[in-house]
């Protein structure tokens, strides 16, 4: 993985910081003010460790052999020579042997973004009328563009290779943090 590029979005990264500061917020108030520190720790601890999964841990690796899309329990790592087509419908998504495969840290903006967009606002040069995931003002634009950029740079030399790795560790956390809190109410 030569001259590797990380992609993530700001407002993901500030969302997921945000959600965090408020659910310790509730935990720690909880001691301090009264109430049911465990019932506040399993509810808030799932919140606050979903916001991890769901807005910090999604990312997208570029790099020169290949790309790299890491899901919340999903690492899909795959060279250029198998992605057979990069699309932005409802995220970036990367097609390899006919089955595509999505990017949580790149969503497509909804309908209502096209109100906002002028016809230069797409790529530059396109004739033909584009999706606005296609829009470099989107998340979905911006690393399906930088995506296509290295794909088309993109020299074989090597064997192809395509993996995918599931982890649920993350969602049996999340599970517990909620059973905890469960538990604290019937009990």
């Amino acid at each position: 993985m030569t001259n590797s590029e990380k992609f993530r979005p700001g407002s993901a990264i500030a969302s997921g910081w945000i959600l965090i500061a408020f659910f310790i917020g509730f935990i720690v108030q909880s001691f301090f003010y009264g109430g049911d520190p465990v019932l506040a720790l399993g509810v808030c601890g799932a919140g606050a460790f979903g916001s991890y999964l769901l807005f910090l841990k999604p990312y997208v690796l570029l790099y020169d052999e290949g790309i790299k899309i890491i899901n919340p329990t999903k690492e899909i790592t795959a060279t250029w020579d198998l992605v057979e087509e990069i699309e932005t419908k409802y995220s970036m998504s990367i097609q390899i042997r006919g089955e595509s495969y999505y990017a949580w840290a790149a969503p497509a903006p909804s309908g209502r973004h096209s109100r906002r967009m002028h016809k230069t606002d797409l790529l530059p040069g396109a004739d033909d009328p584009r999706r606005v995931g296609d829009s470099l003002k989107s998340d979905s634009g911006i690393c399906a563009y930088m995506a296509k950029i290295r794909r088309k740079n993109f020299v074989s030399g090597s064997a192809s290779e395509f993996e995918i790795i599931t982890d649920n560790k993350g969602l049996f956390i999340l599970a517990a943090f909620l059973l905890l809190g469960a538990t604290t109410v019937f009990i």
